[in-house]
């Protein structure tokens, strides 16, 4: 039996039974399951005579698929990277840079109801590096989606009175931080130019209400 014949083989199966559950909006977890199966599969190959495949994926969808998905979003990546997990044991499949990490972001540029898969990376590192506001000076290592804002349970929490409770997020794409603003009541601004949407590079400067934040590498 050829690679992608077990491939699709142990993939129906999991995926019925990981996925069985009905979701809200056009992009369905079990559509997503499959390209993500896909995806492994196509970067599969050949290494020290045994089959290794990537370990870290990103799923970016629309910001309104994303939202109709958020209060599920730890189940899914959960569900996603265990799929992922038993297809390799039932197909001898072994991954590279640990266990497997999925990630589902919001990424303005995908068509609403599509999605778009790529592999994930660790490098480079960014960190946000607080130069006007409360707490002056902090610095906030970017991994995985944090939450910006007055909120106690944001990962990035600034003392500001004109930042929102949730303001805004910031996810890690494909090695490359995107911040999405929330519906904040001031809004959120890259070098000056208000966005919903924009992805970040070094040395970006990010306003929220009377804070400001850089984008800066990370050892």
């Amino acid at each position: 039996m050829s690679l992608l014949s077990r491939f699709e083989q142990a993939c129906s199966a999991l995926v019925e039974r990981a996925f069985a559950r009905s979701f809200p909006g056009d992009v369905a977890p079990a559509h997503v399951a499959r390209k993500l199966v896909a995806v492994m599969e196509m970067h599969t190959r050949g290494e020290g005579g045994r089959l290794v495949a990537p370990a870290s994926y990103v799923i970016s969808v629309h910001p309104e698929d994303f939202e109709r998905l958020a209060s599920e979003r730890a189940y899914l990546e959960r569900e996603w990277a265990q799929l992922l997990r038993d297809l390799a044991a039932r197909v001898g499949v072994a991954f590279t840079g640990g266990e497997p990490r999925v990630a589902l972001t919001a990424l303005e540029g995908v068509p609403l109801g599509t999605v778009r898969i790529e592999l994930g990376t660790n490098l480079p590192r960014y960190q946000l590096h607080v130069i006007r506001g409360v707490p002056v000076d902090a610095l906030y290592r970017l991994e995985g989606e944090m939450l910006i804002g007055r909120a106690s349970a944001a990962k990035v929490e600034l003392v500001d009175p004109s930042v929102s409770r949730r303001h805004a997020t910031i996810s890690i794409v494909n090695g490359v931080p995107v911040v999405r603003d929330l519906g904040s009541r001031n809004g959120t601004f890259v070098n000056g130019e208000r966005v919903r949407s924009c992805t970040l590079k070094n040395g970006d400067v990010l306003t929220f209400g009377n804070t400001e934040l850089r984008v800066e590498g990370a050892a």
